[in-house]
């Protein structure tokens, strides 16, 4: 076992690994969680191959105005839309 600790100590800095994984300076992400049932999802994925690059696109298109329409108005609220801000 020590053997292999020295190992890992020589082919590792992990000084330098775990700074780049505290990096702020990196543009913060969000995931999302999209529940759907089976039978939407595979309708989704018969009708979009890329289903997950579909509905990225579609969020980047509703975040982008058009032109001439001015700044973009919040989707109204739905009984099924949950908004969690953290």
């Amino acid at each position: 076992m020590g053997s292999m600790q020295k190992l890992c100590a020589a082919r590792m800095d992990l000084s330098r690994i775990i700074s780049r994984m505290l990096t702020t300076d990196l543009p913060a992400t969000r995931t999302l969680t999209l529940v759907l049932p089976e039978s939407d999802w595979r309708a989704l994925r018969e009708a979009e191959p890329d289903a997950v690059g579909w509905l990225q696109l579609q969020v980047r298109r509703r975040l982008t105005p058009s032109a001439g329409e001015g700044p973009v108005k919040p989707i109204a609220d739905s009984p099924d839309t949950v908004f969690d801000d953290y």
